[in-house]
């Protein structure tokens, strides 16, 4: 008798099907296996969807093709070290821990922003005046309020939040989503104030230190002000939910007692990777602590849009991957400079295949050139603009010596928009040096580093990625 091998049973089938019996029994046999195969065949190719996938910067490095030194190409001949005659050897050396050394010795006058209530709308006078109302009650039975004020652009969101501000003054914290949006209410991050996990990090209760100083960070504060509040997952309300708890020690108290006034517009994009506030079904623990609080909002204030200015933003946003890698690689051609295809340094190969989602925005691969329209992708310094969303342009790239693309440089100076903070270049008030930036990211087998600029094209942005900016009109 045969061993019952794969081989011998399909040959044994096969030997049945051709049967008259098996004929009778399985029709069309044959077409049908064909269909199997096919079927299995058009599932291992990618699909569109995959192909989506792709990062911006493996389509721009496709669009991109690094030079080569042994071709007499604009990249291959262009002298590098050009852009060192503008600045001091101190200024050079200064460069790489420029903004750490300022952002340690650097005072930020906070001055409140002149607000006059009388000039509010219907609808901004009834959102203050329900926290008025609720500032001014002294009683000690008072339930903490959870207020929820909705509004698009041009209605006068942001003035409101800094007369809300003015009104509550140090017992207030006022808080966003992104980077972005915190810089421009004059905030920080809600992961930052209230030392959120991110990613797979952190998630658990804070103890020590890391307790002891949200506990002093939040005290005082009564209201917590948060921004963009449709970016929050249930998972991430969940965490805030948590950690004014621990904060507080009033674990029967929804938010710990505080009170939470959430400001945006709920019709922009969902939160990424989370469930939105108000869905039925929360994905897991920390979610089903989340859905709850969110159902403690019972005041709910609709803000009207006033006349809206319509200004022209360079920005595009596109749907995918490829289209933004196109536009941008289009733009950066315009410029009509060379073009430096900067590598990153990685600690190993396999920190090379992970996502720059999982290194804190830094991409294998940045590609730039003097003139480009650049983003930051990271909160260097948040309280002066430097925030992840933060736009500029490329002014100059500055190389040590005996290095060029697709090297490191020593720093590229950004001109950005809206920066605020301390002078680099008298001769040039918003350039500020942005440095090589090292991350870990930790996998199963271990941990891998990645150095690269915190920087990406930004004429083009995914929908997706705007949402990391505050569009401002």
């Amino acid at each position: 008798m045969q061993e019952p091998t794969d081989e011998v049973l399909i040959n044994c089938w096969h030997d049945f099907l051709q049967t008259p019996y098996g004929q009778s029994n399985v029709p069309d046999w044959f077409d049908k296996l064909q269909a199997v195969i096919q079927t299995q065949e058009s599932e291992d190719e990618p699909s569109e969807e995959q192909e989506t996938t792709r990062e911006e910067w493996m389509i721009l490095s496709d669009l991109n093709t690094p030079f080569d030194n042994s071709e007499q190409t604009p990249e291959s001949t262009y002298d590098w070290h050009r852009d060192r005659v503008d600045y001091s050897q101190q200024q050079i050396q200064e460069m790489p821990t420029w903004i750490k050394t300022n952002k340690e010795e650097y005072t930020i006058d906070e001055q409140y922003v002149v607000v006059d209530i009388n000039s509010f709308s219907e609808m901004q006078k009834l959102a203050y005046d329900i926290v008025k109302s609720h500032f001014d009650d002294i009683s000690s039975e008072k339930e903490p309020l959870c207020l929820i004020i909705n509004g698009v652009a041009e209605t006068g969101e942001g003035y409101l939040i800094n007369a809300i501000r003015n009104l509550l003054q140090s017992k207030c914290a006022v808080a966003a989503t992104t980077g972005k949006a915190a810089y421009n209410i004059r905030g920080v991050t809600v992961h930052s104030l209230l030392k959120l996990p991110i990613g797979s990090r952190g998630k658990k209760d804070l103890t020590g230190q890391s307790l002891c100083r949200l506990q002093e960070s939040v005290n005082n504060i009564g209201y917590i002000i948060i921004d963009e509040y449709s970016m929050l997952g249930q998972v991430t309300f969940g965490w805030i939910d948590k950690r004014c708890k621990q904060a507080t020690g009033y674990n029967d108290n929804v938010f710990g007692g505080k009170s939470l006034i959430l400001t945006g517009d709920p019709g922009q994009l969902l939160p990424v990777a989370d469930k939105p506030l108000y869905h039925a079904r929360p994905s897991n623990a920390v979610g089903e602590q989340g859905h709850p609080a969110y159902h403690m909002f019972d005041k709910v204030v609709k803000l009207t849009a006033t006349q809206q200015l319509m200004t022209e933003d360079s920005t595009r946003l596109f749907y995918s991957n490829e289209q933004v890698a196109n536009y941008n690689h289009e733009q950066l051609t315009k410029l009509e400079h060379p073009v430096a295809h900067i590598n990153a340094r990685q600690s190993s190969a396999l920190a090379k295949k992970i996502s720059s989602d999982d290194m804190s925005g830094l991409e294998p691969v940045v590609f730039l050139a003097k003139g480009a329209r650049v983003m930051l992708t990271m909160n260097l310094w948040s309280s002066v603009g430097l925030c992840n969303g933060a736009t500029g342009t490329v002014v100059d790239i500055i190389y040590q010596n005996n290095h060029q693309p697709p090297d490191l440089p020593i720093a590229v100076i950004v001109e950005f928009e809206n920066y605020r903070g301390p002078v680099f270049n008298e001769n040039q008030p918003l350039c500020i040096p942005i440095y090589p930036i090292t991350v870990t990211s930790q996998t199963e087998i271990g941990f891998h580093e990645r150095q690269q600029l915190p920087l990406r094209l930004a004429w083009a942005l995914t929908i997706h990625k705007s949402m990391d900016r505050y569009w401002q009109i």
